[in-house]
């Protein structure tokens, strides 16, 4: 398997989901995914189709592109929430992850090590409006490191209204936090990266929110190792 099941072109993200949208039509029920979540799906979806349609016209402007970047991260959160949560094997059979577009398990053995270390994450304020600067290094204690197994950064993000999220703000498109989480197991997939600085920006509506991040190693087939500490900031 590769790093990330995830595609990297948007034409791929959108195919990607058009697919699991038409899969989930008939089996949605049978693994238990909630309609709110097929419905932020295709929401996510259809929005992202459209931006990207504005982004490759005429019509393409320095707001259309920001808009169409922040409606792509929200589908790639929609989509990496039901994989995580609902999309596995088994319930699913072999059958089922070809059927979803998705990798189907390594049977050969390589000799790439599972990550061994943890990573240390440290958030500061860049300066501009509604911005975080996250800082990856290795977690002291943990070294040394295997470039192979501790290949990149898998980082994680949440968001928590003060006072923490209503049932409506979680089960929304961004799952808002309803409190403050205990590992990064209780936070969305944000982005895998191998630098060691992450320029994050929310939106204006999220100033005076919460961000939690955690990260863990990824190694070259996609493992995770242990959880680092959790890090968070005041959105400015």
């Amino acid at each position: 398997m590769g790093v990330d099941w995830y595609p990297r072109s948007r034409d791929a993200q959108i195919h990607l989901t058009d697919t699991w949208i038409e899969v989930f039509k008939t089996k949605a029920t049978k693994w238990n995914i909630p309609p709110a979540n097929v419905n932020n799906l295709i929401a996510a979806n259809s929005a992202a189709k459209e931006k990207l349609a504005v982004v490759k016209s005429g019509e393409r402007t320095s707001a259309s592109v920001v808009e169409c970047n922040e409606i792509f991260a929200e589908l790639e959160a929609e989509a990496r929430f039901l994989k995580k949560h609902y999309l596995l094997q088994p319930p699913l059979d072999l059958a089922d992850l070809a059927a979803l577009l998705l990798p189907l398990p390594d049977e050969i053995r390589t000799p790439v090590g599972k990550p061994a270390g943890q990573p240390a994450l440290t958030l500061t304020y860049p300066g501009g409006p509604h911005m975080l600067q996250a800082h990856l290094a290795s977690l002291a204690g943990t070294e040394p490191l295997d470039s192979r197994g501790d290949y990149g950064y898998a980082l994680y993000k949440g968001i928590m209204p003060q006072g923490g999220a209503t049932l409506e703000q979680a089960a929304g498109i961004k799952h808002y936090l309803m409190k403050k989480p205990l590992s990064g197991d209780e936070l969305l997939h944000f982005r895998f990266t191998r630098r060691k600085t992450e320029l994050v920006e929310f939106d204006a509506t999220e100033s005076g929110m919460t961000a939690f991040f955690c990260a863990r190693y990824e190694n070259q087939k996609g493992d995770h190792g242990t959880w680092g500490p959790c890090a968070s900031a005041v959105i400015p």
